[in-house]
């Protein structure tokens, strides 16, 4: 009768253990910024998916959970997960929610992200710190935190001239409206790939990288450890350095 529990026991599990996962499975709610931001995501009907659907959607396969995307203003989102009505935000990193109303809980770091100064190729100027600019104007995007820069634009040394999002900030720089702009390293590569503007544009070393991480309203926290699982395992595997590399 012992053999015979034993036996049982030992199918159950196996048979149990690859839905082991669906009792913690959930409909989770990521958000997506109206317009197109590659290469991490691109304009609804756009049929290339992007990095942050290609992530989630190797990390739903680990995990179980279905993801819903939910596109809308950077701002609105913002406020969205604040309320609730969102859940993730799906590349994030404390230092730039800090002063949200909802500070939110964090996976482990699963990517890095590197800021640029995006330059006009006939102002560039070698970039070593922030000092270069003293005097000048430079574009960001509106709700941003850009720590590095921060006390500049504080103090009035760096101006700084806010626009909606990177599409228009890549739009006046063609225009020779702005002469610089701060930018994620790969977006603005992108661009300069997918526009062929390698003759118009420099691109300054890294001033700031900051570890992305998934950013979970608290009342899905519970959802944190079963991502950090699958981001340990996409990591180890080479799945997340495969999925960048398809937009570089």
């Amino acid at each position: 009768m012992r053999h015979l529990a034993i036996c049982f026991l030992a199918v159950f599990f196996a048979v149990a253990t690859p839905f082991a996962h669906t009792g913690a499975a959930e409909t989770l709610r990521v958000m997506v910024h109206s317009g197109s931001f590659p290469p991490y995501y691109f304009a609804e009907g756009d049929s290339r998916t992007g990095i942050v659907k290609d992530v989630f959607n190797a990390f739903a396969k680990e995990t179980g959970d279905t993801i819903e995307y939910v596109r809308c203003p950077f701002n609105r989102s913002q406020r969205k997960f604040d309320e609730g009505e969102i859940d993730i935000e799906p590349m994030s990193n404390p230092v730039w929610r800090k002063s949200s109303k909802v500070l939110g809980v964090y996976s482990k770091p699963f990517a890095v992200s590197d800021s640029i100064v995006l330059f006009d190729a006939q102002a560039a100027v070698p970039l070593d710190s922030p000092d270069e600019l003293i005097g000048k104007t430079i574009g960001g995007v509106r709700g941003y935190y850009y720590p590095v820069f921060s006390p500049y634009f504080k103090d009035g040394r760096v101006k700084l001239h806010i626009l909606e999002n990177e599409n228009k900030l890549i739009q006046l720089l063609l225009a020779g409206r702005l002469d610089q702009a701060l930018m994620n390293k790969d977006f603005a590569l992108f661009q300069i790939k997918d526009q062929k503007l390698g003759d118009r544009f420099v691109v300054s070393r890294p001033y700031d990288s900051l570890d992305m991480m998934i950013r979970f309203h608290p009342h899905k926290k519970g959802a944190v450890p079963r991502f950090n699982r699958a981001i340990d395992k996409l990591l180890k595997d080479g799945t997340i350095e495969k999925i960048y590399d398809r937009y570089r």
